[in-house]
């Protein structure tokens, strides 16, 4: 039986034999295409699959009173030939990059892209959490047949693994005091948010059931994230840092690793929605915290699929990635 599956580090997906006399799985593709299906004829002689180069670029879009279009769009350059999950933190541009067969962590500053950890150690689940001083990071690396959170120096050394009991889920945020990383995952009870400690100690749990992405306000009052969804539309919820629901307008974001981001002020949160259920196209939108308002800030139309962005230091750049499948259908004859 062939059929396609990302590798235990998560890279991939690959095109994957699974003996069924053996009960033994083996990948049979190699190289840098990814497989996205896989199906055979009749007499199992010739297959048909969707292979894909996949790249990945950084972009930007002005924050303005107006709706920003397509043409404002600009691309935001790094040294490396791909780029996603960008994260901004101590005067640095920390996104992940690929040498391999995964993602590692670079960082960016003053014109200079350093890899602070090796997708060889590890492959890079997520875009890193970066603290409020920059200093340091945390990741998720899949260990054991879960994803645990790993923190380590904002040059790549010194690294330290937390909340063992926690399969991590998605991407997470730190608290405004550095004292906390906020995650969705689950334990032995289940899904939720969890707020673990930097320093050690039992991970605290802020909501029960699917939960994911959350993203810390910079004054450490508001944690919002993604509630459970259908398909790939997902409720906007928030607490506060004590577990308090706190009440949001009917806000439906879309998939990916960043569903919202708060703006420096910590008065408006950026996200990721739609003009109406009809319309397919994902644009970047603005929550007012105060008079609980929404606006759309942009009508993109390129065909690249957003995955992660963030906000500029300053509050008035969006800067987001790209990814494009640059997918083909390819026959291949078995031999006999």
């Amino acid at each position: 039986m062939l059929y396609t599956a990302r590798d235990q580090d998560g890279s991939g997906p690959w095109l994957w034999a699974f003996d069924v006399e053996q009960k033994a799985a083996r990948r049979v593709s190699f190289g840098v295409e990814n497989y996205r299906s896989v199906a055979a004829s009749a007499d199992g002689r010739r297959l048909v699959a969707t292979v894909a180069n996949p790249s990945a670029s950084l972009w930007s879009v002005p924050i303005l009173d107006r709706l920003v279009e397509e043409g404002d769009a600009k691309p935001f350059s790094v040294p490396t030939v791909e780029a996603t999950g960008p994260r901004f933190g101590g005067g640095s541009l920390f996104y992940l990059s690929s040498r391999g067969p995964g993602d590692g962590l670079w960082r960016y500053q003053d014109g200079q892209a350093h890899e602070i950890w090796r997708s060889s150690d590890g492959v890079v689940q997520e875009p890193a959490g970066i603290s409020p001083d920059g200093r340091r990071v945390s990741i998720m690396l899949r260990r054991s047949g879960k994803v645990q959170l790993d923190i380590l120096s904002a040059d790549g050394t010194g690294i330290q693994s937390i909340a063992d009991s926690i399969n991590i889920q998605g991407v997470n945020c730190w608290s405004s005091d550095g004292k906390w990383i906020v995650t969705g995952g689950s334990d032995r009870s289940g899904t939720g948010i969890f707020k673990i400690p930097v320093e050690g100690g039992s991970p605290v749990r802020l909501v029960s059931g699917t939960a994911v992405a959350p993203v810390c306000s910079p004054d450490g009052s508001l944690i919002v994230y993604a509630g459970p969804g259908v398909a790939a539309s997902f409720p906007l919820l928030a607490v506060r840092p004590d577990g308090s629901p706190v009440q949001l307008p009917a806000i439906q974001v879309g998939g990916g690793a960043d569903r919202a981001r708060f703006l420096p002020n910590g008065k408006t949160l950026v996200y990721i929605g739609w003009a109406s259920q009809q319309n397919s196209q994902r644009d970047f939108w603005l929550l007012d915290l105060v008079s609980m308002k929404t606006r759309r800030l942009t009508q993109l139309h390129d065909n690249g699929d957003i995955w992660s962005f963030d906000i500029t230091p300053d509050g008035k750049q969006i800067v987001f990635d790209r990814l494009k499948d640059n997918s083909h259908i390819v026959l291949i004859d078995r031999q006999k």
